[in-house]
């Protein structure tokens, strides 16, 4: 039988990590990599007997999720982040993969349903991410929000369709607007950062039409309408999300044009 390694990477998360780690709780092990938190986290860990490692904080996770997965065990991995809870028919599903997975296919995607201000917002349902593997199968570059990379085979994606019951990661992202403001701000200083890394330069175009675009693709072709005031908020949101990601490249090169001026 295959073993399970469950693998969070945390900071201040006590919110939900209760119910995280129950929903795993039948892993073979669990690595708590922790970012130094200043709150219970740490305890609720400990509670659970949980394996506890721990990172500088880096800004982003990625870094020490690459890590966190070193201290794993397991013959598969499971990355979750520490608001990310796993249904019973999702747990039972990937112990039955890892005894028999497909051919070739040593990395899953898993479907996502996140949860808004305490409603299910359909306009951010993901179709699969890359959460699953065999161990040493996969490794995260340094940027943000990008899907690690499959050293070995192709990947495989379980219940793209949404054709099997509660088959899914359940996800409580956004506890309040003002957690979700400034995680905007940290996430697009990352975003300039990735910009200047591959030498993308501002265009006035991007600035004016990537932020509509961003809401009529959330609002009106996946539905967001249906999810009333939540739906409107959160598109507006990622409109401004994509808005700020090229304002603040606009401000870093205008300064740099310009450095004679007084800031």
């Amino acid at each position: 039988m295959a073993t399970i390694s469950v693998v969070i990477n945390t900071l201040n998360a006590q919110r939900l990590l209760d119910e995280v780690l129950d929903s795993v709780k039948d892993a073979d092990e669990i690595i708590i990599c922790d970012m130094h938190s200043e709150d219970d986290t740490i305890e609720i860990a400990q509670r659970h007997k949980c394996k506890i490692f721990y990172h500088d904080r880096t800004g982003i996770v990625e870094p020490a999720r690459n890590w966190a997965m070193e201290q794993a065990t397991g013959d598969w991995i499971l990355v979750l982040d520490a608001d990310e809870i796993v249904t019973p028919e999702l747990w039972k599903y990937l112990r039955q993969y890892a005894d028999n997975p497909k051919k070739n296919r040593y990395a899953c995607y898993i479907p996502r349903e996140t949860y808004l201000l305490g409603k299910h917002v359909h306009s951010w349902r993901q179709s699969g991410i890359k959460r699953f593997w065999k161990r040493g199968n996969c490794h995260y570059t340094e940027e943000i929000h990008k899907m690690p990379v499959t050293h070995e085979g192709k990947d495989f994606w379980i219940n793209k369709n949404g054709k099997l019951p509660n088959v899914a990661l359940i996800h409580y992202h956004i506890p309040s607007l003002n957690h979700f403001g400034a995680r905007l701000n940290n996430y697009t200083d990352f975003e300039l950062k990735r910009f200047l890394m591959k030498n993308k330069k501002f265009k006035l175009s991007k600035l004016l039409f990537r932020p509509p675009y961003e809401f009529f693709k959330l609002y009106v072709m996946k539905g967001g309408y249906k999810d009333g005031i939540h739906g409107f908020v959160f598109a507006v949101i990622m409109a401004y999300y994509k808005f700020l990601q090229w304002a603040k490249l606009w401000e870093y090169e205008f300064v740099q044009k310009n450095k004679d001026l007084r800031y």
